[in-house]
């Protein structure tokens, strides 16, 4: 299957009012962007289940802000409304699962992907429209020039007007986190996020829906990260498909798998030495 880019069509980096990163050189990034980054391979990632209210939109405003070469890399879930059809009107790389096997899944096949055509930067973004394409720079800079390798978008920076539930539900991720390896991720269910190549390569994901937090347990002891604050839009079309009973109980589960098991293998191995 061939990759479709998405060309240049102008000049100058549009840049968000709302970002507060005081040691980016905003200046230095516009300046720099179109020509630092055309030697890179940048893929983005979409996973999209039934969101032929919102595809549109995102596909529109990816492709007004493109001032390099990036691949965009739609993974149709095995919607069952138009959304492959509106894809379809665009310059992007659409992969298809027959049936839905859940965001996750369609995370693991674009990163899959990714990994086996060599990018040296891929960032997620959601298929609802929430994630603003203006910050595609800042997560860039981290990776490449700051050699980070894993880059997590954080709402609560600013008033983040998201669900009560979903914000506790976040906070006690973030506690859990915090507990386990001493690291504070302030928005840790944000699908909003970049990767290195060296994260790509080396982690192996499973996860069918909970991929968010099991790469979450895979990142955060091995590799460099950084957050960085942002706004996003809110869901004009649809809802969120996450039932948070059931996202609570799955991450008991990935504690006890991803945290608990490989400290009880270690201890075992060790042992028998």
């Amino acid at each position: 299957m061939e990759t479709k880019r998405i060309k240049p069509t102008t000049q100058n980096v549009a840049q968000p009012d709302s970002v507060k990163l005081e040691d980016i050189d905003q200046e230095k990034i516009t300046i720099k962007l179109c020509n630092k980054y055309e030697n890179v391979k940048i893929g983005i990632i979409i996973p999209a289940y039934n969101e032929e209210k919102n595809i549109e939109n995102v596909l529109k405003k990816l492709h007004k802000f493109s001032n390099y070469d990036f691949d965009i890399i739609v993974i149709d879930d095995g919607s069952t409304d138009n959304t492959c059809q509106i894809i379809d009107n665009y310059n992007v790389l659409l992969l298809k699962h027959e049936k839905n096997k859940g965001n996750g899944a369609a995370t693991i096949t674009g990163l899959k992907y990714c990994r086996e055509n060599d990018y040296d930067v891929v960032l997620i973004m959601d298929a609802d429209g929430q994630h603003d394409p203006s910050y595609i720079p800042y997560f860039l800079d981290k990776i490449i020039d700051e050699k980070n390798d894993f880059v997590i978008a954080n709402r609560f920076e600013y008033d983040y007007q998201g669900h009560s539930l979903k914000k506790l539900c976040s906070l006690t991720l973030t506690v859990l986190y915090l507990i386990l390896y001493r690291k504070k991720v302030s928005d840790p269910t944000n699908g909003f996020r970049a990767l290195s190549s060296k994260v790509i390569n080396k982690i192996n994901l499973e996860s069918q829906y909970s991929v968010t937090q099991e790469m979450l347990f895979k990142v955060l002891p091995y590799f460099k990260w950084k957050e960085i604050p942002v706004k996003v839009f809110q869901r004009k079309n649809g809802q969120s498909f996450i039932k948070l009973k059931n996202y609570f109980l799955k991450m008991i589960y990935m504690t006890f798998k991803f945290y608990l098991l490989p400290k009880l293998r270690n201890a075992e191995n060790t042992v028998n030495r």
